[in-house]
């Protein structure tokens, strides 16, 4: 039988603190809900449905937008808004840049700009850790992959902190057109004088016996643009806050630092960042009961499966040491996203050193975070204050 919710905003309800009030609600009497936001949309609840749905390319469809609403962008995004197997054919030249051993190379650098960074602000006492810190950090970091001079690190990254603030559609399609316009230089410059990064690598690739064309390398670079700075920035956000909400945490994790692998999995699930994705279905599909017609949007709820009590006993708790830990914090199957081992490394990185440098920062007004509604659940302003530790000298 038809349930319909029809005023579910999945955006709104990922700026709630108490959004799983909403999804559990949903999972128990409607875990297949229509709502009439957007044009008219599908939502899957469960975990089970969702993950079924995520890795099911052939009736659910990343053409021709993942986004709800859509972005307004003029074509899809590679690879993200692929299907197999076009899709298989760009992942793969992405698998090669983010491989796991190469990222392991990057920790050493991490950790240095993580000093570098928490040296600038640590005498003061007190700092905003989002943007003294966390998106300074991940920034920079994709920077490093995406090739971009070290004199133009700073205006990068006031591009990717303005696209997740910005408020005004204007002044968003200016960034976007800044953005754009620098890459498509970065890219010709690569063109004829190729160094050490993903857009070289990807002008000397081929796919289907054809060079990879710059208008391909442009599309990945902007896509990369915010999955992959902007997702990490906001896991680090709500990491740092809920280590102030949840002081028992953070005083395990000092105790067993060697918990930090499997508690930031559990953040991540707990989260979920990148709240869900849209697919189309490109047939009649049945779930759970419910029949969805052909070419209807359908939001896959990660946030919502992620806190599925069928899946994971008490959802509500952030359990360090939960085990197994199936989160679709990165989504599931071919679109699993490509970056997840460097967002990995950098989350391990900044809690070691600032549970090390910091272990009794507090935030200064925990009532004034909020999360922003966007692609991700960002946190754009986290103050916190502090006991001044000693410079370190590394």
């Amino acid at each position: 039988m038809d349930i319909r919710t029809d005023s579910y905003d999945h955006r709104h309800v990922a700026t709630l603190d108490n959004h799983d009030d909403v999804h559990h609600e949903m999972r128990a009497k409607c875990p297949v809900a229509h709502s009439e936001n957007y044009g008219g949309f599908w939502t899957l609840t469960r975990h089970e449905d969702v993950d079924l749905a995520t890795r099911d390319t052939t009736r659910f469809s990343s053409l021709p937008t993942v986004t709800l609403p859509a972005v307004g962008a003029p074509k899809p995004f590679i690879p993200v808004e692929c299907d197999p197997p076009e899709h298989q054919k760009y992942r793969t030249l992405l698998n090669m840049v983010f491989r796991p051993r190469r990222i392991e190379e990057f920790e050493g650098r991490i950790r240095e700009h993580v000093v570098h960074l928490v040296d600038a602000f640590a005498a003061n006492g007190r700092a905003d850790l989002a943007k003294d810190f966390v998106f300074p950090l991940t920034a920079r970091v994709i920077t490093w992959f995406l090739g971009i001079p070290d004199e133009d690190v700073a205006r990068f990254s006031q591009w990717s902190l303005g696209l997740v603030t910005v408020g005004d559609p204007e002044e968003e399609l200016r960034l976007q057109t800044e953005i754009r316009d620098y890459y498509l230089g970065l890219i010709a410059r690569r063109r004829e004088r190729p160094a050490d990064d993903l857009a070289s690598h990807l002008l000397a690739s081929t796919i289907d016996g054809r060079p990879v064309t710059e208008e391909e390398t442009l599309d990945i670079y902007l896509t990369l643009t915010g999955a992959g700075g902007e997702t990490t920035a906001a896991t680090g956000n709500h990491l740092f806050r809920l280590l102030d909400l949840h002081r028992d945490l953070r005083e395990r994790l000092l105790a067993e630092p060697e918990l930090i692998p499997s508690a930031i999995e559990e953040i991540l699930r707990y989260v979920t960042p990148v709240y869900g994705f849209r697919r189309t279905t490109t047939c009649e599909v049945e779930v759970g009961g419910t029949r969805i017609p052909q070419g209807e949007a359908v939001w896959l709820s990660w946030l919502s499966a992620n806190h599925d009590e069928s899946e994971f006993p008490e959802p509500g708790r952030i359990i360090p040491d939960r085990k197994p830990n199936r989160h679709l914090a990165f989504g599931a199957g071919v679109h699993r996203c490509p970056g997840a081992p460097l967002a990995r490394l950098q989350l391990r990185v900044m809690l070691e050193e600032i549970l090390t440098r910091l272990p009794d920062y507090q935030l200064a007004d925990p009532d004034a975070v909020s999360i922003v509604p966007a692609v991700t659940r960002v946190i754009t302003s986290l103050p916190i204050v502090f006991t001044a530790p000693p410079r370190s000298n590394r």
